[in-house]
């Protein structure tokens, strides 16, 4: 078995790789680099192959430079989360004093959010006299927004006394201009990391021991020009048989031909044997291979070992300790090109001894990549049924035809789950559709229907939701995880039908039915979860299932599709929480992530736009609210305004609903099937009904509503009736008479909202009951017959109301570069498909572009988005 993967990361991404022997001296660079002391952050960059780990190790080993700790970086360390648990393990290794707590004190905040908290903690205890270095390998692979903004704080706040080394094949991750205009950034490039010719000709004698003539080492190193890779390969012609003449007859420079012929072909039956076996796997040791080839021991291993470094054949050691090795890439993606031109026949019979090899070991993740490259979809399928639901086998399901994965029930609802949570829609309804024809007239049939709402058009309307029993569930003959997705699903759709208690049983279930330890699915237990607490107004812990998913998301790259979801859930938790900061940040974030999947997703454009509507109305700018409402209605002309909900309400309750959009609410509320019995449709029924005068038809509708809360505890339905029918109370003609009754529905409304902060419908009838909430505030405890926790609620709500009231507007806000290009665009007069077209990105997010800057701008049209872009100088 190979050592446990966070063995490995902390065994070789900590500790500075040794330069390698007869490294040569870079004196210019060096003269370059002494100049650390001085500086904050020393950039390197260079693409693969120019030697820049070997510059700054060797630089650090002949100016003995003290206090230097290093972080060898990739893509699976370079979240918020990770990339700051390693940072702050490495900088531990060079501080005097024990760093093991704020260690451990990192490694226990998964927060993002409390990051900058804790970076300046860490920034607090590496102020002094004495100079740190940390250097920082491959930034290239940082690209997570969250960790790039802390990173930018760390980089603005660090001291003087520290100081970051990045190595980088790109342009830097972070923003140091900064630095640069203090002079603190020093900036070495791609040119400057060539090897001179002197350099180049000491490399070639000294570092790679060739011993052609001067000749022919100055013919190589003019032909490399400076590139460390190109002369690494010339010294592998040179070492399997000195025919590097061949080397500048190659067409292509260091091509494929050049390694076949004078690298591949020089090499023994038995070296070329090995390569081949071995170049296509993503890692390989003695064990591996002594299944791979007959009669094939360690010691024929570590001879093989040998003769291939000895000719410079691109061997990289990934754990000397475990004795296991990889190619570099380019030496492996040509050996791939070589093995895929084998027969057919043996590559199969290579793959399959490969997989059976990693199989025995316990990788059952390699053995399914091998299959899936020899298309073995029936041992993918066993091996990912050996993996009993683990989420590193879904990545490989994706390979497998529809037609295919859907021979097996259990893997085709997991993977149907897969695509749905990253968005993978035209996949995602095929394995619907297939299932649901092979399924036809067994039990499983009519729970298949139930995934058929993700293909609904949420836009013209609301999909019927079907509840199973527990015991249709349980009669099923599928594995544990496919039963907890299906609990799950059963869990939504008894939400839908009002069924609280019921659907968090559901959920119960199938967190005790789930063992495998899937985060996929752990992730969306506690998102339907989290939607169940916030319905019933248990906001503290739909914040605490937030918080578990976020963990969650980060520990893997597969999860990034689901955040999108996870993320406008949490948003609607700040709305309520009236957290505008923190809502607004979220849904940044969700903006973010849903353009770089490049979703084509008609209800997730709609619901973004949504909360940016309901962003402007609970930050006091109810016109901006209302221009994206339009915007919304403009580019989804045909939607069922119900699916508006909220909108509707705020708008309403802002003075801004006209009779027009009303009137059509109540028309589409009709014809909305089950969602009419929902308490949240009622209310925005009722409270309409009541503006139109039908007072008695309003009253009745939110008492029945106020009872039907009180018995199933739903805390925020009972707030929101409570308040509701203290506002029509307070509204009616006899309002005097009504005193007493609207107190205490205010009084009742408050210690149903306090514990959760439920702030946000206190706001939106702040006009209404500011007077009433500051009365209560303002009283002690005793008069206003609140307790000590109600009292300051009723204070900070007071507070929030008032503070948000009179929030200055702004004639436009400044659009993004993006959103400029949009409507450049559509001044042009041109449809979302050519908008789409010419800037390269998908309709959907063209249509989110367009509901932005209508709201940004607070227009209603494309016209008047265009008229007032060109008064504002926005158009070109």
């Amino acid at each position: 078995m190979a050592p446990h993967s966070d063995t490995l990361l902390l065994s070789t991404k900590l500790k500075m790789p040794r330069p390698r022997q007869n490294y040569i001296i870079r004196k210019k660079l060096f003269g370059s680099l002494s100049r650390c002391a001085n500086m904050g952050v020393i950039f390197v960059r260079g693409g693969a192959g120019t030697g820049k780990t070997t510059l700054i190790s060797s630089f650090i080993k002949e100016t003995g430079l003290k206090n230097t700790c290093w972080l060898s970086l990739d893509k699976s360390d370079t979240n918020v989360y990770t990339f700051w648990l390693y940072f702050t393990a490495a900088v531990n290794t060079v501080l005097k004093d024990d760093g093991g707590d704020f260690l451990e004190l990192m490694r226990s905040n998964l927060d993002a959010s409390n990051m900058e908290k804790l970076l300046t903690i860490l920034i607090n205890r590496l102020c002094g006299k004495e100079d740190y270095y940390i250097v920082l390998d491959d930034v290239h692979c940082i690209k997570d927004s969250a960790l790039i903004r802390t990173f930018e704080f760390f980089i603005k706040s660090m001291p003087e006394n520290f100081h970051i080394f990045m190595l980088s094949r790109e342009d830097p991750p972070v923003y140091l201009g900064p630095l640069a205009v203090s002079g603190r950034l020093l900036y070495i490039d791609d040119r400057q990391m060539l090897l001179s010719p002197d350099e180049s000709k000491t490399f070639l004698k000294q570092t790679l021991g060739i011993s052609s003539n001067d000749e022919k080492i100055s013919r190589i190193s003019d032909y490399a020009e400076g590139w460390i890779g190109g002369l690494q390969l010339a010294a592998a012609a040179e070492a399997v048989g000195g025919k590097t003449d061949a080397f500048f007859r190659a067409g292509g420079g260091i091509a494929a031909e050049y390694l076949t012929r004078e690298v591949y072909e020089s090499l023994d039956p038995k070296e070329q044997e090995f390569l081949i076996y071995t170049g296509y796997l993503s890692y390989f040791d003695s064990g591996v291979c002594s299944n791979i080839f007959d009669d094939f021991h360690v010691n024929d291993f570590r001879s093989m070992i040998k003769k291939l470094g000895a000719k410079n054949l691109f061997l990289i050691c990934v754990d000397e300790e475990n004795g296991i090795y990889r190619y570099h890439n380019i030496l492996s993606e040509y050996l791939s090109q070589r093995f895929a031109e084998f027969p057919e026949e043996t590559k199969e019979a290579c793959i399959t001894r490969s997989a059976t090899a990693f199989e025995k070991r316990g990788d059952c993740e390699e053995a399914m990549r091998l299959y899936c490259m020899d298309g073995d979809y029936k041992n993918v399928m066993r091996v990912a049924r050996l993996m009993g639901g683990s989420i590193e086998s879904w990545s490989y399901l994706e390979e497998i035809p529809a037609g295919v994965i859907t021979t097996d029930t259990d893997l085709a609802i997991q993977n149907f789950m897969y695509d749905i949570g990253n968005f993978h829609m035209e996949r995602a309804q095929k394995i619907f559709e297939t299932l649901k024809e092979r399924c036809t007239d067994t039990a499983l049939s009519s729970l298949i229907d139930v995934v058929s709402v993700y293909f609904y058009k949420f836009v013209t309307g609301f999909p019927e939701y079907k509840v199973f029993t527990a015991e249709q569930i349980d009669s099923l003959n599928i594995s544990p995880e496919t039963k907890a997705i299906i609990l799950m699903e059963n869990s939504v759709a008894l939400m839908e039908h009002s069924k609280y208690e019921k659907a968090e049983e559901c959920i119960q279930r199938a967190e005790k039915t789930e063992v495998s330890g899937n985060v996929f699915i752990r992730a969306s237990i506690l998102g339907e979860k989290a939607q169940v607490c916030e319905e019933t107004g248990r906001l503290n812990e739909s914040l605490s299932c937030y918080d578990e998913i976020m963990c969650l998301t980060k520990s893997s790259k597969i999860m990034e599709g689901l955040s999108i979801n996870f993320y406008i859930g949490l948003t609607g938790v700040y709305f309520r929480r009236m957290e505008i900061s923190k809502a607004e940040e979220i849904l940044s974030r969700s903006s973010e992530l849903f353009e770089n999947k490049r979703v084509n997703l008609p209800s997730l454009d709609v619901t973004l736009s949504f909360h940016r509507a309901e962003l402007k109305f609970l930050s006091g700018d109810a016109a901006a609210g209302l221009a994206f409402v339009d915007g919304i209605l403009e580019e989804y002309p045909e939607i069922n305004t119900a699916t508006l909900g909220r909108l509707i309400w705020e708008l309403d309750c802002a003075g801004l609903l006209t009779r027009e959009l009303s009137d059509r609410f109540l028309k589409d509320f009709e014809i909305s099937g089950q969602h009419t019995a929902q308490p949240a449709f009622r209310l925005i029924r009722a409270k309409l009904l009541f503006g139109r005068g039908e007072t008695e038809k309003a009253l009745k509708e939110t008492d029945e509503i106020l009872t039907f809360s009180r018995s199933h505890k739903n805390r925020l339905r009972l707030v929101d009736s409570g308040l509701l029918k203290a506002f029509m109370l307070s509204k009616l003609p006899n309002h005097d008479e009504k005193k007493r009754e609207i107190k205490n529905l205010f009084r009742e409304a408050i210690h149903f909202s306090y514990e959760n902060r439920y702030i946000m419908p206190f706001y939106i009838y702040r006009s209404a009951f500011l007077p009433l909430l500051r009365g209560l505030a303002a009283q002690d405890t005793v008069t206003s017959g609140l307790s000590r926790s109600e009292e300051a609620f009723a204070k900070d709500a007071a507070n929030i109301c008032s503070e948000c009231s009179d929030v200055p507007k702004k004639s436009a806000e400044t659009l993004s570069v993006r959103e400029l290009d949009v409507l450049n665009e559509l001044a042009k007069g041109i449809t979302n498909r050519e908008i789409a077209e010419n800037l390269c990105i998908s309709q959907a997010t063209v249509k989110t572009h367009v509901l932005n800057i209508f709201g940004k701008l607070g227009v209603s049209s494309r016209m008047v988005a265009v008229e007032k872009g060109r008064k504002l100088g926005f158009i070109k």
